[in-house]
């Protein structure tokens, strides 16, 4: 074939030979994730996303895009570092949020001021999608939202009849700090106090949890809420269980970032009747969500459940949170701003489309109609796609899968 006739058929290949500029440089979604403690949590976040936009053919507002993972091995420093990349960056046009919520607690203000466009399908502390007095808000959400969990799990509490003494066991980071916040105020509203509040550090030693579960155990609880990582989780229940086998757990959802239930036996796990919060995507599962089954097929076709993948709540919010940022951008696209001359104007027509969706985008957990809206002093919430209504138990199988608890 001479020269001539392979220029001639590129060219009726509309361009398939010669790439596009669009094609020539992508823009990045930049995943600020813990890739080495709670590795499997970031892993399911970038399946779901990478699952929504293989749906689009991996383009957005037809840029093409590139998911870029960020490690922060938990740790809030390495985050800034994420946000100093994209700053600089010509191509990043959003960054996507792991796990811990401690990265955005501590840099709220640093990412509003400078325009940080940020989606967050895991980190669950209240105060990360309220904007500081006078900040614009750079922050969305499509997860837990914690000024919603403390109530939900006095109702859970309640509805057992079991827990007229709770305990509040949490993580003593900024995250354990805003859910006792939540937790003592779902208390208070019921005329109650908790029996013990106490804090733990990260890297909490078996020594140092069994002197906790003994001071837990000493004001003798029913019921406790317990807030963790998965490492430090296990240690504490494990410890917990040695000194008072039959309290009942109730636990956040922090636990699930690996391989918590392997350290747990699943023994101490059924005598302490333990559930973790979710949102309701094992309840969709039961009721034969088909967006969810096709999804999940694509993600992993050997799949059979939920259950099968590791951290599956990851996937599901970060596949809805990718459909949500497809529709954003598809709208965002009308603009004469969407101009890849300018990241800076495309993050903020790809904010502004978020804030007035003028489509409704049927997702797993729901059709969001809108996801968002601007936060005002009367809708505190606005940055919220998830309302209390979306949040359910889980329970450990003996194999350490998640089932729905009824």
């Amino acid at each position: 074939m001479g020269l001539h006739t392979v220029l001639v058929a590129c060219g009726l290949l509309l361009g398939v030979c010669l790439p596009s500029p669009a094609n020539a440089t992508p823009v990045h979604l930049l995943i600020d994730a813990d890739y080495t403690i709670s590795a499997k949590a970031a892993q399911a976040i970038e399946l779901g996303l990478r699952t929504a936009l293989e749906e689009e053919n991996f383009r957005l507002g037809g840029q093409q895009v590139e998911i870029v993972p960020m490690d922060h091995r938990a740790n809030v420093k390495r985050s800034l570092r994420t946000y100093g990349h994209y700053k600089k960056s010509d191509r990043a046009l959003a960054i996507i949020g792991g796990l811990h919520s401690p990265p955005y607690l501590a840099h709220k203000d640093y990412l509003n001021e400078n325009g940080i466009l940020t989606l967050l399908p895991w980190s669950a502390a209240g105060p990360i999608t309220r904007a500081s007095a006078g900040h614009e808000n750079w922050i969305f959400r499509l997860s837990v939202d914690d000024r919603q969990t403390g109530e939900f799990f006095m109702q859970k509490m309640e509805q057992s009849n079991q827990c007229a003494r709770i305990a509040l066991v949490l993580l003593d980071t900024g995250w354990g700090q805003a859910n006792f916040i939540s937790l003592t105020k779902a208390l208070s509203v019921r005329d109650r106090s908790p029996t013990v509040a106490t804090f733990f550090p990260s890297g909490i030693s078996e020594t140092a949890a069994a002197l906790l579960a003994e001071e837990v155990g000493a004001t003798s609880p029913d019921c406790a809420v317990l807030l963790s990582n998965w490492n430090d989780g296990a240690t504490v229940v494990n410890a917990l269980h040695k000194e008072q086998p039959n309290l009942r757990i109730f636990s956040h959802w922090g636990i699930m970032g690996g391989d918590f239930a392997d350290a747990v036996p699943d023994q101490t796990r059924r005598d302490m009747q333990l559930t973790v919060l979710q949102t309701c995507g094992l309840r969709q599962e039961m009721a034969a969500n088909p967006i969810l089954k096709s999804a999940l097929h694509r993600a992993a076709p050997s799949a059979q459940s939920l259950a099968d993948l590791a951290a599956p709540t990851g996937f599901v919010h970060g596949y809805d949170l990718g459909l949500v940022l497809i529709a954003a951008a598809r709208q965002a696209q009308s603009q004469p701003q969407w101009d890849r001359q300018s990241i800076e104007s495309m993050r903020l027509e790809l904010r502004k489309a978020l804030l007035a969706l003028d489509t409704p985008v049927d997702g797993i957990l729901q059709r969001y109609a809108p996801p968002f809206t601007p936060n005002t002093a009367d809708n505190a919430d606005g940055h919220e796609a998830l309302r209390i209504e979306h949040l359910c138990l889980a329970r450990f199988r003996q194999d350490g899968r998640l089932e729905h608890a009824h």
